[in-house]
Parts: C-alpha cells; sequence; structure tokens
C-alpha cells in the first residue's frame, strides 16, 4: 500500500485514549510540523496552546459538552492571531486594518486549520490518533475568558491527540461523483445521493458504539433543528475581539 493508502485514506476520529501523555520529543516534534506549516501570505496568524491544567481541562469539556475532552490524551487549541502582528507594528504609525479585515480573519482561518491538519496528519504517521473539537465553539466567550485571550484573536478549533484506546470503523464518505468535477460544480445525483443514504444508515446501525438510524439526509435535516449553543453570537464576538465585522 502507499503511504496514502496506510495513512489518509484510514483516518478515524479517535475518542479514548490510552493513559500515555504524549513524550517531550513527540510534543516538539508536533508543534514543529505545526508550525512548519503553509501560511498565508506568510504572516504565520495562529498559536497554539497546550491545555495541561486539570481543571482547565474540565471546563473546557464542559464547553465542547463532551467528557472524554478532560479524560486522557493531549488537548490542544488553535488560535486564530492577529495579535502578534498587530503588537508588531503598533508603532509603525500605519493602520492595522489588514490585520482586522475579512482577508486578515480569512487568513487567520487558513492557517489555523491547515497547521490542525498537518499536525493530525504527522500524529497519525507516527501511529497515534486524533479528534478535532469544534465544540468548542458552542461558547466562544467562555473559550477566551478561560484561555485570556487578547483582542485580535479568536479560538477556532481544539484537537486530542494520543495513542488510541480504540479502533473505530471507517466511516464512508460521500461518493466522490458528488463532491468532486472537472470543470465545472458537480452534479447532485439524487440516486447516487440514496445510495449513501442508506450506505451510512448501515453504518450507523452496525457500529460498534452509539448505534443509531439515521441517513446522510437526515442528519442535515435534524442538524437545523439543533442547538446552536452560543455559536450565533460568534460574529459579534469577532467584532469585539477587534475585527472589523458586521456583528450580525
Amino acid at each position: 500500500m502507499t503511504e496514502i493508502e496506510q495513512n489518509a485514506l484510514r483516518h478515524r476520529s479517535i475518542r479514548r485514549y490510552a493513559n500515555a501523555p504524549l513524550t517531550q520529543t513527540q510534543l516538539d516534534e508536533l508543534v514543529a510540523v505545526a508550525q512548519a506549516t503553509a501560511s498565508s501570505k506568510f504572516m504565520q496568524q495562529f498559536s497554539l496552546i497546550h491545555v495541561t491544567d486539570p481543571a482547565l481541562r474540565q471546563q473546557i469539556a464542559a464547553v465542547t459538552t463532551y467528557d472524554y475532552a478532560a479524560d486522557n490524551g493531549d488537548l490542544f487549541i488553535f488560535v486564530l492571531d492577529q495579535a502578534r502582528n498587530v503588537a508588531l507594528v503598533q508603532d509603525s504609525g500605519k493602520s492595522i486594518h489588514q490585520l482586522t479585515n475579512w482577508d486578515a480573519l480569512l487568513g487567520g482561518i487558513f492557517d489555523s486549520t491547515l497547521a490542525a491538519q498537518n499536525m493530525t496528519a504527522a500524529a497519525e504517521r507516527s501511529g497515534l490518533g486524533a479528534v478535532y473539537l469544534g465544540s468548542i465553539l458552542n461558547d466562544p466567550q467562555a473559550m477566551i475568558d478561560l484561555l485570556h485571550l487578547p483582542k485580535y484573536t479568536f479560538p477556532i478549533l481544539g484537537m486530542m491527540i494520543g495513542t488510541p484506546a480504540e479502533d473505530p470503523d471507517l466511516k464512508p464518505r460521500l461518493p466522490r461523483q458528488l463532491v468532486y468535477a472537472d470543470n465545472a460544480y458537480p452534479e447532485l445525483d439524487d440516486t447516487v445521493l440514496q445510495q449513501y443514504d442508506e450506505h451510512l444508515r448501515h453504518y450507523y446501525q452496525t457500529r460498534k458504539w452509539g448505534q443509531k438510524n439515521v441517513s446522510y439526509t437526515e442528519s442535515m435535516v435534524k442538524h437545523l433543528a439543533g442547538s446552536l449553543h452560543h455559536r450565533d453570537d460568534i460574529g459579534r464576538i469577532l467584532h469585539q475581539q477587534g475585527f472589523e465585522l458586521p456583528e450580525e
């Protein structure tokens, strides 16, 4: 098998980890990989927080609503960071508009998420597992307060990494023809989608944990009626954090 088949195509979200924290060598290598990631305009617009305090982890787990975020495994928070660059230019007499506009916001999001993916891929290549925690956005203001994030920053996502203590099944992705096409937007083929719906329903019904009877389409409809927690506040909080965006 090629390296792509051995690693990238075997990605699973790991939520249960052995009681084996990352070694200092592993930690140093993963942080170095994150920093080596491609960066928009080489602005390096992210910071990485390793959360080791048990009480703080419990509080973050409460935000995510997932108890495992306070259990075994190392917890990291990727932060969109323009505060560092603002500090570097604050005495220049120039406007900081280019660090607080929509382009800067997207650049920071790109840098944060690419670094997280690079770190995940490196972890999986070394036999570790990982899971993303977009659920830190259930309460962005709480995360800002808990991590003492300054103005011009925003928590983008959390991630746990560690030695897997589970072997979950691969979750079937959408068929290629629904997400890939040459030269134009891919066509939404109802027949192919229906087949995928039933394929995913079978996966959910037979997987090793958390069995449920739902298709992909049904899960999308259910998502529309789900709780947003404080996610509708994201625009207001970004504005409050110094980004030149409308509050709504």
